[in-house]
């Protein structure tokens, strides 16, 4: 049903064009420089020309930046920006918390990304050297869109962030539509970790992703990640045990589906009796990039066959 998927996008794209951010959005394609945005801490950050030279603190940030087309003018991103292969190739300026400052100067950047678990007082030095930085903290799907239109706007990219967008939205939309469908919505279960239990509370990503799927979050009634016992875990008595994998936690691709399958307290468990599980890659469940919509469209059917 190609032709329909393509409605589909067309449809949405329109509306899009019509809303508030996409109209914003637009206007900034033809803005004069300097640009001024607010970013997520509510702090105006001003940038004199088209940037140049890009240095991202997060990986979340760097598939953005990516996604975007800026690859050739990021100059520097984190150790643990893995994603895509060409930012394995760029210069490293650190983890999350340990930025060095001097790796970050010595790129000479224009703008630098900055993000939650970011060292706040490294990042304000930052800010004093005269380097503008855009700290983006997207919290929920919407907070991703912000994050493309804004950062779209102040590297000249709106109308590469404005297609970005509208394909999400497009997708987002076609998801939620067969989750609705859904006469039973399972219960499911997000684990980040397994010692002690670390699950996917309201609020997260992956509870988002969960309902929009067509699912119900077994730990919605706790905020953010939170720590579940084994009793209140068994409580919830989920359908489906979505758990992490990959090196989110410095673990293998294993260790905390393996901990859920031979944990004697948990046998009883329907989900674990009838191998009930889908496992996600942390490096993509757990950042705040285009991604996620990878992981709706992978985990939503395998939601509906279990």
């Amino acid at each position: 049903m190609k032709w329909l998927k393509a409605a589909i996008y067309c449809i949405i794209f329109i509306s899009l064009l019509c809303s508030p951010l996409l109209g914003t959005l637009q206007e900034g394609n033809s803005d004069p420089w300097p640009r001024t945005i607010q970013d997520d801490q509510q702090q105006s950050v001003l940038v004199s020309s088209e940037p140049q030279r890009i240095v991202s603190l997060a990986p979340s940030n760097t598939e953005v930046l990516f996604a975007l087309g800026l690859g050739d003018r990021i100059v520097g991103v984190t150790d643990f920006c893995n994603y895509p292969a060409e930012a394995l190739e760029k210069s490293k300026i650190g983890g999350f918390s340990t930025v060095s400052i001097e790796r970050v100067v010595a790129l000479h950047p224009d703008l630098v990304i900055a993000s939650p678990g970011n060292n706040q007082e490294a990042v304000d030095r930052i800010k004093d050297l005269g380097i503008p930085v855009y700290f983006a903290d997207a919290q929920n799907l919407a907070g991703i869109y912000a994050t493309f239109e804004k950062l779209g706007y102040i590297t000249g990219t709106s109308d590469k962030a404005s297609e970005i967008i509208a394909e999400l939205k497009a997708r987002e939309e076609k998801v939620r539509k067969e989750g609705e469908a859904l006469t039973k919505k399972p219960i499911i279960a997000h684990v980040i970790w397994y010692d002690p239990i670390y699950v996917s509370g309201k609020g997260t990503f992956q509870d988002e992703l969960i309902q929009i799927a067509g699912g119900l979050n077994a730990f919605s009634d706790k905020n953010s990640h939170a720590i579940a016992n084994i009793e209140e875990f068994i409580s919830k008595k989920p359908d489906i045990i979505m758990v992490n994998s990959g090196s989110g936690m410095g673990s293998d691709k294993t260790d905390i589906l393996e901990y859920f399958m031979t944990e004697p307290r948990l046998s009883g468990l329907s989900a674990i009796a009838s191998n009930k599980t889908i496992m996600v890659d942390s490096d993509i469940a757990d950042r705040a990039g285009p991604r996620l919509w990878d992981l709706l469209e992978e985990i939503a059917p395998k939601i509906r066959e279990l």
